[in-house]
């Protein structure tokens, strides 16, 4: 450290080095993952919530991300092991539909919800943009027995900043942001303040907190905590728009000029020249001070509106001035802006404008790369939110008789095997519906893949349930003596060349034909 031949850095790594110009003022500090984010949470969250609300590409970005990550919600499918559970598959498949059914009832209902006001679709929703906006959401587990419905379990959602240390208590290594941890760095019980900061009714109850155990006697999780980690020993999540507030920020002030300029412009601007130099002030006017009753009312100042006509006093004339308005040069600057900052979050920009004006592979392969980031944001809300909180609803199920799972309690290894389920969101866009089903009819009848698969990649549907209820229409077609469908049912590969070169040698055919015909 102190070795003369190290002075500056950069010996190695020219991006270690003070000495070069590009660097000098590159100054950086050291610090942990909860000791950088303690000092800047509060104000990264505060500015991350301000852009969602008022600027366009902010909001668009983050409604684009939950929208395809959550969508219409993550719907639940248990999927079991029959052979390790030790039945049969017909057991097994005929508990996995009434747990789906069950599940599906208590979801569908908004008693699922602590404030009743949404479903477990609605919650997912929520959850999800909380934690994209704010850096993390916090979900409590609760109990509020109903008069409808036998399960009492329900979920209470908080914002990041209802965390928070006790009043008067400092960040340690041990508790800080509100949350505590144990040797391992695992959190163990979390601080909340009894209401949200700045109520309405009452500024100061946000300074009382609550501590709640991370996990309680019976090994059922209180607190979910909804976040994304990006260094290890991080204990708080970082709102998603963190490293592009600043670019965003900036394009939204370019924005706002540009369309101001653009409305002045449409109003045909000028400027008035006057060659009267005996312009009265517009505090005092002309009248000397000892003669002055009241001060003269200053001149009117000229008012733009489209298409009017003012009359020019004596001495007055008019200049035109050309902004040169809108900018030509506008929309291909801020389109480069947008596809940095969307490269940055990971989701394309014509995913994020919803404006697909480019060719054909050029816009699959922005939603195709877009989908990596959805889908593993989807793992992520997955393992954070939707299975901690069907894991309780299934204790409290098989607790009340509800659902029958013979050694849930007594046996670890069966309880995880009970608890597995898959959760299948909304298919993913078909950019052109015909030629993506001709691929996967390839890709089937090449035994690359299977109808299942595809089956989810179309509609989000389980192969099972599309193919019980083709088998009832055909019985209702058969039933009132109806054609069965023409070409649905067809088997055959059919591609865009095959199909293309049929038509083309048709005709050719009926080309020849009708010489023939000639005389």
């Amino acid at each position: 450290m102190g070795n003369g031949i190290h002075y500056g850095g950069g010996t190695a790594w020219k991006g270690a080095s003070y000495m070069i110009d590009a660097l000098k003022s590159f100054v950086t500090s050291l610090g942990s993952a909860d000791y950088n984010l303690s000092t800047d949470r509060e104000t990264l969250e505060k500015r991350s919530r301000a852009l969602y609300q008022n600027a366009l590409f902010a909001g668009a970005a983050i409604n684009s991300m939950n929208t395809n990550v959550v969508g219409s919600g993550l719907k639940c499918h248990p999927s079991l092991n029959a052979n390790l559970l030790g039945i049969s598959q017909e057991e097994s498949k005929r508990w996995e539909k009434e747990v789906q059914i069950k599940f599906a009832l208590w979801g569908g209902s908004k008693f699922c919800d602590a404030e009743r006001k949404n479903t477990f679709a609605q919650l997912q929703d929520l959850a999800l943009k909380t934690q994209l906006i704010t850096g993390d959401c916090f979900a409590l587990r609760q109990y509020r027995a109903n008069p409808v419905s036998p399960w009492g379990c329900c979920i209470k959602l908080l914002e990041g900043d209802r965390c928070m240390n006790p009043i008067g208590v400092s960040d340690t290594d041990r508790l800080a942001m509100g949350v505590e941890v144990d040797d391992f760095g695992a959190p163990i019980a979390y601080h909340f303040s009894k209401k949200p900061p700045y109520s309405i009714d009452n500024y100061s109850d946000w300074c009382e907190t609550i501590r709640v155990e991370t996990i309680s006697l019976t090994g059922t999780p209180n607190v979910i905590h909804v976040f994304t980690s990006e260094r290890p020993d991080q204990r708080r999540g970082i709102p998603w728009l963190a490293p592009v507030i600043m670019q965003i920020k900036q394009q939204e002030r370019y924005q706002d000029a540009e369309l101001v300029a653009a409305v002045v412009a449409s109003m045909f601007t000028v400027f008035i020249k006057t060659t009267n130099s005996d312009v009265p002030n517009p505090m005092y006017g002309n009248v000397p001070e000892p003669a002055r009753v009241e001060p003269v009312a200053p001149k009117a100042a000229a008012e733009l509106s489209p298409g009017g006509i003012m009359e020019l006093g004596q001495g007055e004339s008019i200049e035109v001035a050309d902004p040169k308005r809108p900018n030509i040069n506008y929309d291909p600057f801020v389109n480069s802006i947008f596809t940095e900052i969307g490269a940055r979050l990971g989701i394309a920009r014509e995913v994020i404008l919803k404006k697909f004006d480019s060719s054909y592979n050029a816009v699959r392969g922005a939603i195709l790369e877009s989908k990596k980031t959805f889908d593993r944001a989807r793992i992520n809300h997955v393992s954070d939110f939707c299975q901690p909180i069907y894991e309780s609803w299934l204790d409290e199920s098989v607790l009340l008789g509800i659902v029958e799972c013979p050694g849930y309690f007594e046996d670890p290894m069966k309880r995880s095997l009970w608890r597995q389920v898959k959760w299948v969101g909304d298919a993913a866009m078909m950019l052109d519906p015909l030629k993506e089903t001709q691929a996967f009819k390839m890709q089937i009848d090449e035994q690359l893949t299977t109808r299942g698969t595809v089956c989810a990649q179309i509609n989000g549907g389980e192969y099972a349930s599309v193919a019980a209820e083709l088998a009832e229409e055909s019985r209702i077609r058969k039933d009132l003596e109806l054609p069965e469908p023409g070409s649905v049912n067809k088997s055959e590969s059919v591609s865009v060349s095959t199909a293309t070169q049929s038509t083309e040698n048709g005709k050719n055919q009926n080309s020849e034909d009708v010489k023939e015909e000639s005389p």
